[in-house]
């Protein structure tokens, strides 16, 4: 009868040893995606600051898979300690540069301060992480021991064989789910389980049953392994395949038990033909590992010219620099991509790499650091001219500024580079301003005094509480709320007129908006927007002599149209009532007469509002003379 041993490191039930064996390999897969995912980050651990690389630093060590990124929190580590000690060169430079004694020296920020806190941290949990597997194992050692023993105790027991072979099952599950002991005892404790197992099995004599069973078992989990193996051979990863045929070979060796005889050859045979094609790949790379090399040398040294001609090349502006930074990083993870290089020049092409970035970033950093002198300098003219707009809007003379405004204006347009965020927000600021003084200049707006500015204010209450109000959209009942505002509107306390022409003009637009939602005719909208519209001018002569102007265009146009269809109606021979065409044209026509006549009406409405203008301002004007001319009384 065959012994069967199985690996009692890795698997938990003889039924599904192998099987259990097997997750090792997705276990694998899981931390090489991890792996992955850590690499994803080196772009942005290369570009992080220090404070930046802390935050990260402090991320990944307090996560729950912190053991897991070790590999990663020591990248952080050493891009820390470079970005420091460059940070730290440049720093001492400027300190000496400025007078300072070597030994004075002293730069410490919080970034640094918080760095070694973490790292201590980390340190210590990690050194606390393999005590605690050193513990692990040696209780894991003892556990295997007493099973050996437990295993012992059953062979050669005169009890049920069932019950014998359950109990044993038992133990080895028990074997399984222990986990690694100590390495320098863990093959000799393996070796002294396998013995005491073949002994139970030649003293238990497995049924042919549970024989059949095991090598069923045994037979797919090797059929596995082998089709894993020539997935390898087809790996272009020469490396992982070694390393990873190395892992299904120890589940081979140690984890699966035998499988029936008439398998046994041909299951060998496919193995063994995917593990010669491995390792024959790994002797090819091996063979040309010097010249794979020597090829990754000349890749090397091209990426280092390429990037020691760009930091030579000097970049002027800002977006010159940018495109260049952006090479520069595009040439470094080429550079970091390449293979290994012979032993002899490892060292030499790293140190140019840093020495280049290096050089590179200190040219980057005058530019930059020039730059934002001029833009001060900038900032602080733009700020000027802004202030100047302001004093300008606040002065008695206003209005005899102009000049000086587009002079303003002009200087604004020449000011040089400021940070996009910032001029952003200058411009608006400028431009609010510049438009409010030439909206001043257009609108005749005057100071107001202590008396009108409570009164402006509350009919600019007033607005904003009428647009954010819902108007009703039948015709009937918009009029009567058009009314009533307009009433409340022209209840109100009075204003000069210059300033009440450009209040009146905003509510006239919210008017608009009121009207434009009613579910009407487009007549009845057109003639409540008129009317509406020479009650909000009242008063405003510019405003009222332009709207005549239109009207007075549309007017001429329904003209146009109504002497083209009279001089028609002459070509007619037969002008009767019976005659379709000319009923048509005569429908027409009553339409245009009824529009132009609506039309000349508003014509007339508006001329008598024009009139009664002028005739006020003559009026004015008149009792103005008889008051200069009159003559002085007696004090």
């Amino acid at each position: 009868m065959e012994n069967q041993v199985n690996d009692p490191s890795t698997e938990n039930k003889t039924d599904e040893g192998a099987l259990e064996k097997q997750t090792e390999t997705p276990a694998k897969e899981e931390k090489t995606d991890s792996n992955a995912e850590s690499t994803a980050l080196l772009e942005q651990i290369g570009k992080a600051s220090l404070e930046e690389l802390v935050a990260l630093f402090e991320q990944y060590f307090q996560s729950e898979k912190w053991f897991e990124f070790r590999d990663l929190l020591q990248k952080i580590m050493d891009q820390f300690d470079g970005k420091f000690n460059e940070l730290l060169q440049v720093k001492k430079k400027e300190f000496l540069d400025e007078g300072g004694n070597s030994i004075d020296f002293y730069f410490k920020p919080p970034a640094k301060e918080n760095y070694e806190k973490w790292v201590r941290e980390y340190r210590q949990k990690k050194r606390k992480h393999y005590q605690e597997i050193a513990q692990n194992q040696k209780a894991n050692q003892e556990r295997k021991e007493q099973i050996i023993e437990e295993i012992k105790e059953l062979i050669g027991k005169d009890d049920n064989i069932n019950q014998l072979y359950n109990n044993f099952k038992n133990l080895q599950d028990s074997w399984y789910k222990s986990g690694p002991a100590p390495r320098a005892v863990n093959n000799s404790l393996w070796q002294t389980y396998k013995h005491h197992v073949e002994r139970f099995y030649d003293f238990v004599h497995l049924n042919r049953e549970l024989r059949a069973k095991d090598y069923e078992h045994n037979y797919k989990e090797k059929l596995k392994i082998i089709e894993k193996a020539e997935e390898l051979a087809e790996l272009s990863d020469v490396v992982k395949a070694g390393r990873d045929l190395d892992v299904l070979h120890r589940l081979w060796k140690e984890d699966l038990g035998p499988v029936a005889r008439e398998h046994r050859e041909e299951l060998w045979q496919r193995f063994q033909a995917a593990t010669q094609q491995i390792h024959k790949k790994k002797q090819e790379y091996q063979k040309n590992f010097e010249s794979i090399q020597k090829e990754n040398l000349l890749i090397k040294e091209a990426l280092l010219k390429e990037m020691k001609s760009l930091s030579e090349k000097p970049q002027e502006t800002h977006n010159q620099w940018q495109k260049a930074i952006g090479k520069l990083q595009e040439l470094r993870e080429q550079f970091k991509q390449v293979g290994p290089v012979p032993k002899s020049d490892s060292k030499r092409t790293w140190s140019e790499f840093r020495d280049v970035s290096k050089d590179f970033n200190q040219a980057k950093n005058n530019f930059y650091r020039e730059l934002k002198n001029v833009q001060r300098q900038h900032i602080q003219k733009a700020n000027n001219l802004l202030d100047e707009v302001k004093n300008i809007l606040d002065s008695e003379n206003w209005r005899g500024q102009s000049g000086r405004m587009k002079s303003i204006q002009k200087e604004w347009k020449e000011l040089g580079p400021i940070p996009r965020k910032l001029i952003q927000k200058l411009r608006k600021q400028f431009f609010d301003n510049c438009n409010l003084y030439f909206e001043r200049l257009k609108t005749g707006y005057q100071k107001l005094n202590e008396e009108d500015a409570p009164r402006y204010e509350a009919r600019k209450e007033y607005l904003k509480k009428l647009e954010a109000g819902k108007a009703p959209t039948s015709t009937d009942k918009l009029l009567a709320y058009l009314n009533t505002h307009w009433e409340e509107w022209a209840a109100m306390e009075p204003l000069k007129q210059q300033v009440l022409v450009s209040l009146n003009s905003e509510l006239q637009k919210i008017f608009n908006k009121k009207i434009s939602n009613l579910k009407g005719t487009a007549e009845e909208k057109d003639q409540l927007l008129f009317d509406f519209k020479v009650r909000c001018f009242k008063g405003d002569e510019n405003s009222l002599g332009e709207e005549l102007m239109v009207i007075k265009s549309r007017y001429e146009g329904v003209l146009t149209e109504v002497n083209q269809l009279e001089n028609n109606l002459q070509f007619f021979n037969d002008t009767s009532d019976s005659n379709p065409l000319v009923n048509e044209v005569k429908s027409q026509l009553e339409q245009l007469n009824q529009k132009a006549q609506g039309y000349l009406d508003q014509l007339t409405q508006l001329r008598q509002e024009l009139r009664s203008i002028r005739n006020k301002t003559e009026e004015e004007a008149q009792e103005t003379t008889e008051e200069e001319t009159a003559p002085e009384g007696d004090d």
